[in-house]
């Protein structure tokens, strides 16, 4: 009797996923695969007689975008990480259509072309063509300062084992959580996938053994850009000290799996091989310096850093060597630096690429801030976004910035409003009752969601909507604002997605 060695409960031939269409780059999650790419190397996890095996090598990609169409091609070619001759060839042929409406962004995919090839143990595994199934769809909200992605699939698909020797079909769905801003982006997807096979003998009669399998997946991405703070060593210098931006992603599957026991060729289905497996990735880290910006009227200031690094990234543009601190926030100014710290203004192209055009000059939203203003470009911004309104035709540029203005500005945003309940609540101020109806849903939100916390006066807890912003406190705000965009946001979706214990 001929005995045959498990039919792969291939987890990693299952494609879990799709490529990440926004804001980042294809480094991770490529196609749709268990696996992890970084600039170099292409991981992906295979299991065989119950027993996790990993693929490493490359992974080619080629793209192209026609009006709202986009195709990707790739390319696998991997091997056993352990040197034991198992190959896994792969071609994949997608096709994303995109429709816009307003902000946001309906991506269908499906699939085109599907060639695989998996050799393991000196078994070939085939894939069955007419058996492929796949559909997968993403709504991508684009908002001001960061946009947000979530999506499903769903995966059906058979090998055929050898020669007519017996079949796997694997099933899975999953969905996925994404977000992307300047300070951090990332995705963690969840998977549920299902297996069943069957082994057929060379008997006469045949004689046939059926088994199942399945696996919780769990996938994350995380991206994040931090500022730290650099002291200068030596006394000759002319600055103190400067901040240094740091970019590093990581990556990390964790897959528990249910899987029949397989020892000597033979299968057990009634004997389970439960278990547990973790690949992970570290990209190496890319720093940049800033611009330094030292004033004197910060030495000793509590503002200093945050003040430093804003004027680092360009967000306030200082002459001379006074910031005044303890000024008024300027309503102008205070957009200018949220839009630089979100990185939400275009890019203006250099003027030898626009010679011969004759591009129209966008007509001012407000009568006060002319194509002329310093700030124009990012009031204009901020106003077709939503996140402004102005007073009637004008904006006040120069006006004093409260604190009511301030969380409403940031929040919207972040497009995070809506997080409000319905009316009659309240933002559990003591001053609750002072915080204008159009700030409300902001300034709960922002008080829930962990980005302001109030102050303690008079052992009640006060929010001081209608105080001026002084140019230390709006720094400090923004700074904090830079923050949370990279903490919080991945903080909240792993928190979701718990990883299997």
């Amino acid at each position: 009797m001929k005995k045959v060695s498990i039919i792969t409960a291939i987890l990693a031939v299952v494609w879990v996923g799709f490529t990440l269409g926004f804001c980042a780059p294809v480094l991770a999650f490529t196609g749709y695969d268990l696996g992890l790419k970084d600039n170099k190397e292409y991981q992906e996890v295979v299991f065989v007689t119950g027993e996790p095996t990993v693929f490493k090598g490359t992974v080619k990609e080629t793209s192209r975008i026609r009006d709202n169409e986009e195709q990707v091609t790739l390319t696998y070619k991997l091997e056993d990480a352990s040197g034991r001759g198992n190959r896994l060839s792969r071609s994949v042929k997608l096709t994303t259509s995109i429709e816009t409406r307003g902000n946001q962004e309906v991506h269908v995919t499906t699939l085109d072309n599907l060639t695989e090839s998996i050799t393991i143990d000196g078994q070939q595994y085939r894939l069955i063509k007419d058996s492929v199934f796949f559909n997968g769809s993403r709504v991508i909200d684009h908002q001001t300062v960061i946009d947000y992605l979530t999506g499903n699939w769903h995966l059906k698909k058979a090998y055929e084992v050898g020669r007519g020797e017996g079949s796997v079909t694997v099933e899975m769905s999953g969905e996925s959580d994404g977000y992307s801003n300047a300070w951090g982006d990332g995705e963690t997807r969840a998977i549920q996938v299902r297996l069943e096979g069957e082994l057929i003998t060379d008997d006469d009669p045949p004689d046939v053994s059926r088994w199942q399998g399945s696996a919780r997946v769990v996938m994350n991405r995380a991206r994040s850009r931090n500022l730290y703070y650099s002291a200068s060593n030596p006394e000759l210098i002319s600055f103190a000290g400067g901040f240094v931006e740091n970019r590093q992603e990581d990556q990390t599957i964790k897959i528990t799996y249910d899987l029949p026991l397989v020892a000597g060729g033979t299968i057990t289905d009634r004997v389970r091989n439960r278990g547990d497996f973790n690949l992970a990735m570290v990209s190496p880290p890319e720093v940049k310096r800033l611009f330094v910006k030292e004033c004197k009227d910060l030495r000793g200031h509590w503002a200093r850093q945050s003040i430093e690094a804003l004027c680092g990234l360009g967000a306030f543009d200082i002459q001379g060597d006074y910031f005044y601190p303890g000024l008024a926030m300027r309503r102008g100014e205070f957009i200018k630096a949220l839009m630089v710290v979100g990185d939400a203004v275009p890019v203006e192209e250099p003027a030898t690429t626009r010679r011969g055009r004759n591009e129209p000059v966008e007509e001012p939203f407000f009568l006060d801030v002319d194509s002329n203003h310093p700030y124009f470009k990012y009031i204009q911004t901020a106003y077709r976004k939503g996140i402004v309104q102005g007073n009637g035709a004008v904006f006040n540029p120069n006006s004093n910035l409260t604190r009511a203005e301030a969380l409403s500005i940031m929040v919207k945003a972040m497009g995070l409003e809506n997080l409000a309940p319905t009316p009659a609540y309240t933002t559990g101020y003591y001053d609750d009752a002072q915080i204008p109806l159009w700030a409300k849903d902001s300034v709960y939100v922002a008080t829930n969601y962990g980005l302001i916390k109030g102050d303690i006066i008079g052992g009640n807890r006060l929010f001081r909507p209608l105080d001026i912003v002084t140019r230390a406190e709006a720094a400090s705000l923004l700074d904090q604002f830079r923050i949370y965009l990279n903490q919080d946001f991945r903080k909240d979706r792993e928190r979701i997605y718990q990883f299997p214990s």
